[in-house]
């Protein structure tokens, strides 16, 4: 089956993202993702902070999030936020 998934807005499309991605490893997570925009590491000034990683859709739609488990835990101004079903 071919997949024909359109990300355009990574945190408002989550839920189906982590439904289509769930029991995924970490890595084709991202590169599922990096197959639909452009994706890059940032660096985080915390002690022991997860990879993190900047997104932007074909679209010229951004975001910054790290994976927890199955979900995408996505970083804004002065907050963290998920995505639930």
């Amino acid at each position: 089956m071919t997949d024909t998934f359109h990300l355009l807005d990574l945190p408002s499309q989550a839920a189906a993202v982590q439904r289509l991605l769930r029991g995924r490893s970490s890595q084709e997570k991202l590169e599922w993702v990096a197959a639909r925009g452009q994706i890059e590491r940032v660096a985080v000034a915390f002690r022991n902070a997860r990879p993190t990683y900047r997104f932007v859709s074909t679209i010229g739609m951004e975001c910054v999030f790290f994976i927890d488990g199955d979900e995408f835990v996505f970083i804004g101004d002065h907050t963290t936020f998920t995505v639930k079903e």
